[in-house]
């Protein structure tokens, strides 16, 4: 059984349209909310986009900040505390096990070895990397590994790429003002501080 880990950006994207061209079937196309979500309503205008042309709906998983906070004590997800990732791993393997069990799942995800120096080492399927810390036993697979460029794919194909792209002049798709980003990392912390207060202000 095949599912897809969707973000909203150009890989994952290329990576569901691919599934559809080549008749992988999918069972469910699964995005787990980002920790800082984009301001407006231009993700959720694209995900309404993507199910209308692929003709699927999308299920969203929400990451329940106040949740996760108190599990970390308080302490936002930033350097040197990056426990973002590992959260929206967590909620989707714990949605997977309760609907689908521990097994017998394959998770397609819009990963090029392009992207980086690190990603250039990965294998394009094998077993899934956070198996043992979520006591699970699933396969994953990268059907745009050897892709080039996700967007051009795209294109070709008719289909439309996030508007968040022009609209931040982003190179990658990922939380709003990620703190792995420079225009992040790189202002003062006072600067920091006013931008994360914005999702500070949740019920404990």
């Amino acid at each position: 059984m095949n599912v897809i880990s969707y973000s909203g950006g150009a890989d994952s994207t290329a990576a569901l349209l691919y599934c559809t061209l080549n008749d992988i079937h999918l069972k469910e196309i699964i995005y787990v909310e980002d920790w800082f979500p984009y301001p407006g309503n231009i993700m959720t205008e694209y995900f309404e986009y993507i199910e209308n042309e692929f003709d699927f709906r999308i299920t969203i998983l929400p990451c329940d900040r106040a949740l996760w906070l108190k599990k970390n004590k308080g302490i936002h997800p930033r350097l040197p505390y990056p426990y973002c990732c590992r959260i929206k791993s967590q909620i989707f393997a714990e949605y997977l096990k309760k609907k689908y069990g521990t097994s017998g799942i394959t998770i397609i995800m819009g990963i090029r070895k392009k992207e980086s120096a690190k990603r250039n080492k990965y294998l394009e399927r094998g077993k899934w990397f956070w198996n043992k810390r979520f006591s699970v036993d699933y396969d994953y697979y990268y059907p745009i590994f050897k892709f080039i460029d996700s967007k051009h794919y795209c294109n070709i194909n008719g289909v439309k790429i996030n508007p968040l792209y022009d609209e931040y002049g982003l190179k990658r798709l990922g939380c709003f003002k990620c703190y792995k980003i420079g225009d992040f990392r790189w202002k003062p912390k006072d600067e920091q501080q006013t931008f994360l207060n914005k999702y500070l202000e949740v019920d404990p």
